[in-house]
């Protein structure tokens, strides 16, 4: 299944840091899918089974933005 959102464009060329993460994001091998929210106030994933949330978001800070926030989240 392929998970569009027709406002990353737009939003991605004036934020281009939001590219730069969803990029990021879709190189990770835990990362099934990223896509942004909306019209833009959120960058999540899909993350594939097992695959361990926290080390994800740690390399995320270590290597984009020590100050960017993560929140892990479960379907119920």
């Amino acid at each position: 299944q392929s998970f569009v959102n027709d406002l990353e464009r737009p939003v991605f060329e004036k934020f281009v840091f939001l590219a730069e993460l969803k990029m990021w994001l879709l190189k990770q091998p835990e990362v099934g899918a990223a896509l942004m929210s909306g019209s833009g106030s959120t960058v999540f994933t899909v993350m594939r089974p097992k695959a361990d949330v926290d080390v994800v978001a740690k390399r995320a800070k270590a290597e984009l933005d020590p100050e960017l926030w993560t929140c892990a989240c479960e379907t119920v």
